[in-house]
């Protein structure tokens, strides 16, 4: 049986091995050649209709032939021309006020850009003579400057949107293509009034899409051409981007460089101040803070800041003078308040565990006055606090309750007793 299903199949199985070949073969004969690809996609031009089915169609000839350098730039310079047939389309539908297709506009707009420039990348390549002759060059440059107006239209077209991730691409090829090979040599285009607002659009743009790296590119030139009182926003999206990319050395470059061009910007400061505490490094922060009270102005905040490093460093009395410091500019600065009452309350914690408790001794009287003395400093500060900011009752209610007890104070020792306890509001 075996031997006889062997011959049966050895017949067909000559078919599909001889077959095969004839079969690539006939493909083969069916591919269109390049030649008439071409004439065909420059054949949708003149007829203005089918331009994107020719540009796919081409895109997909650089996986079907082994094409020399002058038939690629060839190939792309006719897709350029597809995409700017169709531009021109819908700008003749707006022109007549007939229904048109907005994205295609610019979508079409910034694909011929794209083309070109590839053609160009190609068209300054040797040909197979070692020549370069660059048969594109005038075109693609005419291209170029007739399409780059309309790049920045369309960016803010996605930017009144909020599409910023739509818009980056014309951001970025309306700015970059100035000084490409290909506009070199063209002047005025580094006179352009747009570009510094086009530099940030495209920084905002590329922030908000996470695209941090290419933020970074475009910021300084964003800097540079902003209005005054938007530069330090700009490199306050400077120092966010190294912190997002996690590049230490570079964010403290630029924090520092903020703090220093921009003093009233107080993200930078408050910045420094959250890495020295994070670090542990208390006196830079004292430091840092007395630099900004000589150099920029007498303000709440940077008495604050010293408060809160002499809160760290357990160093009671003198967070308790900073935070009076700041307290005599905002009487309201509930962080302040915060850092003061803590200071007085650790200060009694801290007598307590060496104070004497042994009646006989002439020093346990002592010990207890002076304990219901720092008691009694702290408990105004934390009665304000809990006025000030009444939902916070993690801040100011264990306190209290420490100190109502130790100053026997029956009433407001059960009422906070019941308020921790959730008995009532």
């Amino acid at each position: 049986m075996s031997s006889y299903f062997t011959k049966a199949l050895m017949p067909l199985l000559l078919f599909f091995i001889l077959a095969a070949p004839a079969a690539a073969k006939d493909e083969k004969e069916k591919q269109i050649p390049l030649k008439t690809l071409l004439k065909r996609a420059r054949q949708a031009i003149k007829d203005k209709k089918d331009w994107r089915n020719h540009v796919v169609l081409l895109d997909s000839a650089f996986h079907q032939y082994d094409m020399t350098n002058e038939e690629q730039a060839e190939v792309h310079f006719t897709q350029a021309m597809l995409c700017l047939g169709q531009n021109e389309a819908e700008n003749l539908k707006a022109y007549l006020k007939q229904k048109y297709d907005t994205v295609v506009y610019f979508s079409s707009l910034l694909d011929a850009t794209s083309y070109t420039l590839l053609c160009d990348s190609v068209d300054r390549l040797p040909n197979r003579k070692g020549r370069i002759a660059q048969r594109y060059a005038s075109k693609s440059r005419s291209t170029m400057l007739q399409c780059r107006p309309n790049l920045y239209v369309g960016a803010r077209f996605y930017l009144r949107k909020g599409d910023y991730a739509k818009a980056l691409p014309f951001l970025t090829r309306y700015v970059d293509m100035v000084g490409c090979d290909l506009l070199r040599s063209q002047d005025h285009l580094s006179s352009d009034t747009l570009m510094a607002k086009a530099c940030l659009y495209a920084t905002i743009s590329a922030y908000n899409t996470k695209q941090y790296g290419k933020a970074l590119h475009y910021i300084d030139r964003a800097i540079e051409g902003a209005e005054e009182a938007m530069r330090p926003k700009l490199q306050e999206y400077k120092v966010r981007c190294y912190q997002e990319l996690n590049d230490t050395a570079h964010w403290m470059d630029e924090v520092y460089d903020g703090c220093e061009r921009y003093p009233k910007h107080d993200y930078f400061f408050s910045s420094l101040i959250s890495h020295f505490e994070q670090h542990q490094q208390y006196d830079y922060g004292i430091e840092l803070a007395d630099t900004m009270l000589h150099r920029v102005q007498d303000i709440p905040l940077y008495w604050y800041a010293k408060s809160l490093m002499y809160l760290h460093k357990e160093d009671w009395n003198n967070c308790i003078a900073m935070c009076d410091s700041t307290l005599v500019r905002d009487s309201l600065h509930a962080e302040a308040l915060y850092n003061k009452g803590l200071s007085q309350f650790n200060d009694a914690l801290e007598f307590a565990e060496t104070a004497c408790y042994d009646l006989k001794r002439p020093q346990c009287r002592k010990d207890r006055a002076i304990l219901l003395r720092k008691y009694a400093a702290a408990r105004p500060t934390f009665e304000r606090l809990r006025q000030l900011r009444p939902a916070e009752k993690q801040r100011w209610g264990a306190p209290l309750y420490r100190i109502y007890l130790n100053l026997n104070m029956g009433k407001e020792f059960d009422e906070m007793e019941q308020l921790l306890k959730g008995e009532i509001e």
